[in-house]
C-alpha cells in the first residue's frame, strides 16, 4: 500500500463539510473531464424531454439541466461528499406516473391534440406539486440523517415491500418507454433498438465482463457505461435519416429568468396541503431508493479503501444526508424537480473508486477524480450552442436508455431480496400497483400483504 502524503484533505472546513477549490484544492484530471463533458452532459440533458412534457421551453428546459447539474456538482465540490452524485433515478418514472395520473404531466398544448415539438401544456401546479415532494423530501431527509433513524427504517422494512418498491421502479421505467412513450420510440426504432441493445450489453452482460477481464479494449468501453451505445446509436440514426442535426455555434446564456418565474414556488406559489398528502408516499418511496444508494456508494469506498492507506475517506452518513437535503432545498427555491438531487450515479461512482484503487500515482485523491469529472466538466456545457444543438435530436434517446438501464438495474436488485414465495409475489404484486394505479396504493397494498402474507414476525427471524 501507499504512505505518501498528498494534499488530498486539504480544504476550507465549513460547519461538518469541506469546501474544494478546483485547481486548489482539486487537481484537474483529463480523462475524468472529458468523460464528465460527454457522458454527463449526455445524461443531464435526459431531463429535458420530463421538463418539456411539463410544459417548459426546450431553452428553459436546458437551463432546468444545468440548474440540476450544478446542485449534484455541489456534493463533492462544496460539501466535501467522497461519492458521484446523480439522481434518484428509480424514482423517476413513478414521479412521472404520478403526475400523468394528476393529468400534470403530456398534456397536449391548447387547440391542439398532441404536443408540439415535444412541448406539451404547461401548468404551474405540476411545479407546486414538485415543490411540496421536494420539500418534503429534505425535511424526511434531515430528520432522519440528524436522528440516526433512517438506517432503522430501512432495516426493519420486510423484504417483500422493499422488493415491491424496487421492482415497481423497474416496472414503471418499462412502461414509461415502452407504453407511454412508445410513439417516440417508433420514431427512431432502429437506433433506439442499437442503442438499448449495445448498451445492456456492456452494462449488464455476463459474457461481455468475462471478455473485458482479458481484453484491456473492451475494459475501457464498459467503463464508460452508456457513452459507447450512446455514440454509436446516434450515427445509426443520422445514417438512416431517424434524426438530423442543425449545429450552431457560439455561446448563449440558459433561460434562467424565464424558468424561475414558471417553476420556482416563489413566483408560482407554495404548494396546498392537499398537495403535500398526495406527494407523501412518493417522498416515502424516494427516501427509500435514496438509502439505497447511500449503503451502494459505501461499500463501494469501504472496498476502495482497502487498497489506499494513503487518504481516508470521509464516510459519514450523517454528513451525506445533511448534503442532499440543503441540495434539495437550495434547488427547489430555484426549480422543484424531484428526484434530481440524489446521492449516487453508481456507473460513474464505480469508476473513479476503480482509478482511484490504483495508487497515488494513477489519482492522488478521489477527490480529483470526482470534481474534475463534475465541475469542470457539466455547468460548461450550457454555455455552448454547439453541444446544445448537438444534444437536442438527441434527448429523448438519452432518456430512454436512462430509463431502461435503470428498469434492469432495479430488476435485478428487486428479484435478489425476497427469500420465500410469498415475498416473491408480494413484491409483484406491489410493483402493480405503484405503476398502474398510484404510489399510496402500492404501499397500503404493500403493508397489508407483509402483514398477512408474509409476517413481520419471520421477517425479523
Amino acid at each position: 500500500m501507499n504512505t505518501i502524503t498528498t494534499s488530498k484533505n486539504n480544504g476550507i472546513k465549513w460547519g461538518p463539510f469541506t469546501l474544494r477549490i478546483p485547481f486548489i484544492h482539486i487537481k484537474f484530471r483529463a480523462p475524468e473531464f472529458l468523460q464528465g463533458l460527454v457522458i454527463s452532459g449526455a445524461t443531464a440533458f435526459a431531463a429535458a424531454p420530463l421538463a418539456m412534457k411539463l410544459g417548459l421551453t426546450f431553452e428553459e428546459a436546458v437551463a432546468l439541466s444545468m440548474v440540476a447539474g450544478t446542485f449534484i456538482s455541489a456534493g463533492p465540490i462544496i460539501f466535501g461528499e467522497p461519492m458521484a452524485p446523480g439522481w434518484v433515478t428509480p424514482a423517476v418514472p413513478i414521479v412521472m406516473g404520478a403526475l400523468a395520473a394528476a393529468g400534470y404531466y403530456g398534456v397536449p398544448t391548447e387547440g391542439s391534440s398532441v404536443c408540439v415539438d415535444g412541448v406539451c401544456r404547461y401548468n404551474p401546479e405540476a411545479f407546486q406539486f414538485m415543490a411540496a415532494m421536494c420539500f418534503e423530501f429534505t425535511a424526511l431527509i434531515l430528520i432522519l440523517g440528524l436522528t440516526g433513524w433512517g438506517k432503522i427504517l430501512v432495516e426493519k422494512i420486510p423484504n417483500g415491500l422493499k422488493a415491491g418498491i424496487i421492482l415497481g421502479a423497474a416496472l414503471a421505467a418499462f412502461y414509461q418507454v415502452f407504453y407511454e412513450d412508445f410513439d417516440a420510440y417508433l420514431m427512431q426504432p432502429v437506433s433506439m433498438t442499437v442503442a438499448i441493445i449495445l448498451c445492456v450489453i456492456t452494462t449488464f452482460s455476463n459474457p461481455f465482463k468475462k471478455i473485458a477481464a482479458k481484453h484491456k479494449l473492451f475494459e475501457i468501453i464498459g467503463s464508460l457505461g452508456l457513452l459507447p451505445g450512446f455514440v454509436i446509436a446516434g450515427i445509426v440514426a443520422f445514417l438512416l435519416g431517424e434524426l438530423t442535426f442543425n449545429i450552431e455555434w457560439g455561446f448563449k446564456i440558459p433561460a434562467i429568468i424565464s424558468l424561475i418565474e414558471k417553476t420556482s414556488p416563489i413566483y408560482i406559489g407554495l404548494p396546498s396541503l392537499q398537495m403535500y398528502l398526495d406527494a407523501l408516499p412518493l417522498v416515502i418511496i424516494g427516501y427509500m431508493l435514496l438509502f439505497g444508494d447511500l449503503v451502494t456508494a459505501t461499500e463501494v469506498l469501504k472496498d476502495a479503501q482497502k487498497h489506499r492507506d494513503d487518504e481516508k475517506l470521509p464516510i459519514d452518513l450523517n454528513r451525506s444526508h445533511l448534503s442532499v437535503g440543503i441540495r434539495n432545498l437550495l434547488a427547489s427555491l430555484i426549480n422543484p424537480f424531484f428526484p434530481t438531487q440524489g446521492a449516487l450515479w453508481t456507473g460513474v461512482h464505480v469508476v473513479v473508486a476503480e482509478q482511484w484503487k490504483k495508487g497515488h500515482k494513477q489519482m492522488p485523491s478521489i477527490f480529483d477524480g470526482i470534481g474534475s469529472y463534475y465541475l469542470m466538466g457539466i455547468p460548461f456545457l450550457y454555455f455552448t450552442l454547439p453541444f446544445v444543438t448537438l444534444m437536442q435530436p438527441l434527448m429523448v434517446m438519452a432518456l430512454t436508455l436512462t430509463l431502461i438501464l435503470t428498469g434492469f438495474a432495479c430488476a435485478y436488485v428487486a428479484m435478489s431480496i425476497p427469500n420465500k414465495n410469498s415475498e416473491m409475489a408480494t413484491a409483484l404484486l406491489i410493483a402493480f400497483f405503484i405503476t398502474f394505479y398510484s404510489a399510496w396504493v402500492g404501499l397500503l397494498i404493500g403493508l397489508l400483504l407483509a402483514i398477512f402474507v408474509d409476517g413481520f414476525e419471520e421477517e425479523s427471524a
